[in-house]
């Protein structure tokens, strides 16, 4: 074992010398056979406290009478052969075992210090504090570091000789040759790794192409092949530089705002868990650091740090500061403390300094970093994401969603001068210097690169553009939104400056909206009482949880409105839609040069200006006349969707580039007319009456009401072809979609489309006065009934509000087609009615109505005709007598002929609610043809739509305190079943889903149905028993992901399962985080069975051709557990893909692990058995492990834990079936405490050993 630190310098020789030496070496061997040495505690390789084997085991030697030539002789048993120091009284730290060599009395010429004067073995009177050291020749030196890993033991491979640096080739390079590799920084046993894994070092120098290390060597330089190939031509290229993962303790620093401190955890057997900080001290520190590749000491420790979880695994480290790894300091023994979690200790290491400047604000600019005491930039070709994500996570913009936007071309601008060419990051580095990079190059400060960072990824949904909107966050990978609680225009301010770009993003001024005024949300509610003060820079600088606030759901989602101070205008046009396109900046009016500029950037502008419809033609060379202000290039990226040009990127900073006065865009707008399909009525009953949306963008919005002018009403209903003028407008609630439209401008005169007329977008004032929704009635009042005493079947009844006595339509005179209108008027479009005559004395309105089909009232029809009296009074029947009526508070019915399906029908059933209580409908089965048939639920004809299906998806519980209206219709094909539902009274129970995963289980509790039965609901109040647990909002659910081992959960076990137990509740209080609670509102019980046993199971293919992977699928009341397999010992190479491919003879290593944080449970590995096919008996089933006993000869259990088990064994394939080999393996899950044998992770009575008879080995 040679101890030694992360970057080595060991011995070149130069030609003649090498021949020499390599003679004296291959003596040295001989001579050393049963001699091994070597140094540790030194900050180099050749530098340290003298270790020396002797019977086995490792000890010291003493200082008395250690002299230099004595030193000499240790150097050269070591490869050094130059001149030597020799130190006592333990320089380089004590060292450890016992004292084998006292008053050793060399001459400086033996080959071995057995061969000099001494005591005998272990014949001496010294303590560890009398400790010899040495320091060897480090004169003409080779240097090793390793680049791109995430830690000091591991990365590409760089070596750097006669001031140069220089990769290795992975063509021949082999485990040997990456453990001397290791060994030389320090850590005894390494493993190759191929393909530039860390990255390519692009140094301009392959050093070689083989090494041909046995793996004991000190440094590469004595490996077989480096006299004759190192430094020589090859064909290899950076893509097969050589990199290595030195064996090493798992590290990491957690809860840190910076990656380069938090507490200190550390992995043992596969378990993370902390460090006791009782004995913690510097060295320990630097240790830590270095381990993590911060190659400096430590700043500082703390102590009594942000508690963890888990085992504490050290209480001791014992370092003495220059080790590379905490394995080679003196630990206590792992698991060996006194500890709580109160003193779990944290470090803060130093990074590499970085800033970002000549930005708005410190989190954009220039890249620079300090090298060697002096601020350096970074050349920006190959600069990527990777890198940007390494410097601003170094920057404390640490978030797993933090987004970036890189600018090239030195956009910002530079005071200094090019430090780093080639960056290049495989971007989960803690700092840039672990990346690989090409310094003091001659890189243009033309090419600096700049950088943008954000602590957390912001959008506005649901605006007519991406200047305004509801405010969603992105965090850990799933967006939702932030809560109104406290939200103002601070908050919004800080917004809208992570959104606006530079220069703009300095002036941005957001206006807050609250009250879910840009429509509801669908995913969590992240955020609540933000508590900006309007000058950060990122949301993540305020004071935020990540938590949703209190009582916040999607009612209360938060918005934003940005500003800008940049005014625009057209100039020099014959209207006022076309002109050369202005900006106001500082008071003063200039122009934009026509470089770069598109039709998106266009139609940004025209919005701006309010030309919402905008088609615009885009005009260069100052079309409207020459410019008579300054002329800025600023080459607009814009996508179209943005509301104001200043939330555009910029090709060029405002300001150093100017053009012509010739050169000015312009712009003709060219508003349009909406389309019919552009405008709807919702929310009333029918298309004829309701709120008023309109849909620009893909996106429908409604409109304000308290700035309406009645005017624009009639310009409505006339663009929906409603023929009467009879038209009003009234306020209705805002309801689910987002208010988009403060007012409209038809100041233009003569706009017969609301197109035409100028919108204004900015609806905080609406929200400040809690504004209502335009509504529009197009009918004139005019509506329809069906007067029978059925159900959308009768006479044909007009009627207004001011009617007394109802008018019926001629029979002659209303054809199929005005009776579907006249259906449509009733409730349902699309139907295929019959007609007939009734006879009656009413009067008569119309005597003859024709329609076209498209309308939906009989207001838009062509021809609405008065005339002479008629004797016979049209009858519809919209559903030609396929209606059904069902009573009762509960029951099931189905389709018709179901489970057959009838072709061309258009049938209704009816569930009448008696008492008007709320009721549940659940789809026991549907299933559609899928060619255009459908299932429609509403809650009467006019009412809500329930839902509506046209798939055989899965359809939720549908709940109302209305009747349940079941619409089937279907086409010509009958290839499917229809449907079957069940309905009866809600309970608070049918509002809870559950389901029971491997480590903990998800509860969702639908709130909109919840609050049907209790509309005083409140997200904040309903709890598990442990009522700091509290639920999270998603869409219109509360949902709990706890694991089985959080918030009181209790557990017991029988002789099947586990069983985890709790309480959902709703505690009555007037808060919601009450002191006391006297009683519960509802309390539901909440349990998961978890299955005791197992079977895990993978497999591999013998040969290496075709191989079968079946990696196993747990179930929902399974432990998550798994079968792996590696090549190597240490258990980093995993063997992926699909299928997987062995040889036979070769070993396997194989890993049985539990997913889960439940210290309470453990796993016991039973037995481990394989098959050549999953349906093969047992007379082809050949076993590894049977009641924890190894029973095959090529077996061997390597380690056992609570969690995870592992072994090895040799591949081997059956005669009987050589395509594949399974693997299984049954595992049981105890209680900790249970030390019965089945669950006591030993070999239980005696094994029966296995002999290998059945396979061939001759690969």
């Amino acid at each position: 074992m040679i101890l030694l630190p992360f970057q080595l310098n060991f011995k070149k020789f130069k030609c003649k010398t090498m021949i020499r030496t390599l003679l004296v070496l291959s003596l040295l061997y001989q001579t050393n056979a049963a001699i091994r040495i070597y140094l540790s505690g030194g900050a180099h390789s050749y530098e340290g406290t003298i270790h020396i084997e002797h019977s086995g085991s490792y000890g010291t030697i003493c200082d008395d009478n250690f002299d230099t030539a004595d030193a000499k002789v240790v150097c050269r048993m070591l490869g050094y052969h130059g001149p030597s120091k020799a130190y006592s009284g333990a320089h380089f730290g004590q060292g450890t075992g016992p004292t084998w060599i006292d008053e050793l009395q060399c001459t400086g010429y033996e080959s071995d210090v057995s061969d000099c004067r001494r005591n005998s073995w272990g014949n001496e009177d010294c303590g560890h504090s009398e400790d010899a050291g040495v320091r060897c020749s480090s004169h003409d030196v080779q240097t090793i570091r390793l680049i791109g890993g995430t830690g000091n033991f591991e990365g590409t491979v760089d070596v750097m000789e006669n001031g140069h640096w220089g990769s290795i080739c992975d063509r021949n390079f082999t485990d040997q040759d990456a453990t001397v590799v290791c060994r030389a920084l320090g850590f005894t046993d390494g493993h190759a790794v191929k393909g530039a894994y860390f990255g390519q070092l692009n140094r301009g120098r392959i050093w070689t192409d083989k090494l041909g290390c046995r793996g004991n060597e000190t440094g590469i330089w004595q490996c077989k092949y480096y006299a004759t190939r190192w430094g020589q031509s090859n064909t290899c290229n950076d893509s097969m530089d050589a990199g290595v993962v030195c064996d090493h303790t798992a590290v990491r620093l957690v809860g840190g705002s910076l990656p380069s401190e938090g507490r200190v955890e550390v992995q043992h057997n596969g378990v993370w868990g902390t460090v006791c900080g009782n004995s913690f001290t510097q060295h320990d520190a630097d240790v830590v650091c270095r381990m993590l590749s911060f190659n400096h000491s430590a700043v500082s420790i703390q102590y009594n740090t942000t508690r963890g979880s888990g085992p504490i695994w050290l209480g001791n480290l014992g370092c003495h500061g220059d080790e590379v790894d905490i394995q080679f300091c003196n630990l206590g023994g792992w698991n060996n403390h006194s500890c709580n979690h109160a003193n779990d200790v944290g470090v803060t290491c130093k990074p590499t300094d970085v800033r970002l400047s000549r930005g708005s604000n410190p989190s954009e600019g220039t890249v620079e970093i300090k090298i060697d005491g002096s601020w350096k930039t970074i050349c920006d070709p190959g600069f990527g994401d990777n890198e940007a994500s390494v410097i601003c996570r170094m920057l404390g913009y640490t978030g797993s969603n933090s987004p970036h936007t890189i600018y090239h071309s030195d956009y910002f601008g530079h005071s200094y001068s090019v430090g780093l060419d080639k960056v290049s990051c495989q971007g989960d580095e803690s700092d840039i210097s672990q990346c690989s990079s090409v310094p003091h190059t001659s890189c243009s400060t033309s090419k600096n690169v700049g950088l943008r960072c954000e602590g957390v990824q912001v959008r506005l949904v649901g605006g007519a553009h991406s200047t305004e909107g509801r405010v969603e966050v992105l965090n850990g990978g799933q967006w939702g939104t932030v809560c109104d609680s406290s939200w103002d225009d601070a908050d919004a301010t800080v917004v809208c400056k992570m959104l606006a770009y530079y220069p703009y993003d300095g002036n941005a001024v957001g206006i807050a909206v609250s009250g879910s005024y840009f429509g509801f949300g669908d995913g969590p509610v992240w955020l609540a009482d933000v508590g900006c003060n309007g000058t950060e820079n990122d949301l993540t600088e305020c004071s935020i949880g990540w938590k949703g606030g209190v009582n916040c759901d999607h009612g209360r989602d938060a918005g934003v409105v940005c500003e800008f101070a940049e005014e625009k205008r057209l100039q020099g046009g014959q209207t006022d839609t076309e002109g050369n396109i202005e900006f106001n900046y500082g008071g003063t009016w200039h122009s934009y040069c026509d470089d770069g500029w598109n039709k998106s950037d266009a139609i940004v502008v025209c919005r701006e200006l309010g030309y919402w419809t905008a088609n615009p033609i885009l005009y260069n060379s100052s079309h409207f006349g020459r410019s008579r202000t300054t002329v800025y290039k600023v080459d607009p990226q814009c996508t179209g969707k943005e509301g104001n040009l200043e939330m555009c990127r910029m090709g060029e900073k405002l300001g150093p580039v100017t053009c012509s006065s010739s050169e000015s865009a312009g712009v003709d707008c060219n508003p349009q007319n909406l389309d019919m399909a552009e405008i709807r009525l919702v929310d009333g009953p029918g298309p004829w009456r309701g709120r008023l949306e309109i849909n620009k963008n893909g996106v429908w919005g409604s409109v304000c009401y308290d700035f309406w002018n009645d005017t624009y009403t009639d310009l409505v209903c006339h663009n929906l072809r409603f023929l009467n003028t009879n038209v009003s407008s009234f306020k209705t609630p805002v309801g689910l979609t987002s208010m988009h439209y403060k007012r409209f401008d038809c100041q233009r005169g003569g706009e017969a489309n609301l197109g035409q007329c100028k919108a204004d977008f900015n609806v905080t004032d609406c929200s400040r006065r809690k504004s209502q929704a335009v509504g529009i009635d197009c009918s004139g009042g005019l509506g329809v009934t069906l007067n029978s005493g059925g159900y959308l079947q009768g006479k044909v009844e007009l009627h207004t509000s001011n009617t007394t006595r109802p008018w019926t339509v001629c029979r002659s005179g209303l054809n199929n087609v005005a009776a579907q209108v006249i259906c449509t008027m009733a409730g349902y479009s699309n139907t295929s009615p019959n007609v007939t005559s009734i006879d009656s004395q009413d009067p008569i309105l119309y005597t003859n109505i024709a329609c076209d089909g498209w309308e939906s009232h009989v207001s838009q029809c062509s021809t609405m005709n008065t005339g002479q009296s008629c004797d016979e009074r049209a009858y519809i029947d919209c559903f030609n007598g396929c209606i059904r009526n069902h009573t009762g508070s509960a029951g099931t019915i189905v389709s018709r002929n179901y489970p057959a399906y009838t072709a061309d029908m258009d049938c209704l059933d009816i569930i009448k609610n008696p008492g008007n209580t709320l009721m549940k409908l659940t789809f026991n089965d549907l299933n559609l043809s899928g060619d255009g048939d459908f299932v429609e639920i509403r809650d009467g004809p006019h009412g809500r739509q329930l839902g509506l299906y046209a798939s055989n998806a899965a359809v939720p519980m549908l709940v109302t305190n209305k009747d349940f209206y079941i619409r089937l219709k279907t086409n010509n094909m009958t290839n499917a079943r229809g449907f079957n539902v069940s309905y009866s009274r809600l309970n608070v129970e049918d509002t809870i889903s559950m389901n029971c995963g491997p480590s903990g289980w998800e509860v969702a509790v639908n709130v909109t149905q919840l609050r049907q039965l209790f509309p005083d609901t409140g997200v904040s109040q309903i709890k598990l028993s442990d009522q700091k647990c509290t639920g999270q909002v998603l869409g219109d659910l509360v949902v709990f992901k706890q694991h089985y081992t959080q918030c009181s959960t209790t557990h017991k076990i029988n002789e099947g399962n586990i069983i985890y137990n709790n309480q959902l509740v709703y505690p009555e209080a007037t808060e919601p985080f009450p002191i006391v609670v006297r009683g519960y509102r509802w309390t539901v019980e909440l349990e998961c069975d978890v299955a005791r046993t197992d079977t895990l199971a993978n497999s591999f293919h013998p040969n290496r051709t075709v191989v079968h992977h079946n990696p196993h699928k747990t179930s929902s009341t399974h432990y998550s557990s798994e079968v792996k397999f590696f090549s190597d010992g240490t258990f980093f190479k995993e063997i992926h893909g699909n299928p997987l491919s062995l040889k036979t003879g070769e070993d396997v290593y194989v890993m049985v692990k539990m997913t889960s944080d439940d210290v309470n449970i453990k796993m016991r590995v039973d037995s481990c058995y394989t098959k050549p096919d999953p349906n093969a008996g047992p007379a082809l089933t050949f076993p590894l492990i049977q009641n924890g006993c190894v029973v095959d000869t090529y077996t061997r259990l390597l380690s056992q834990g609570n969690h995870e088990t592992r072994f090895v064994f040799t591949a081997f394939e059956f005669p009987q079936s050589r395509d594949a080999v399974y693997v299984y393996c049954n595992a049981t899950y105890c209680d900790v405490t249970d030390s019965s044998n089945k669950c006591t992770q030993i070999c239980h009575g005696t094994p029966t050993i296995v002999g290998r008879a059945i396979g061939s080995w001759g690969y």
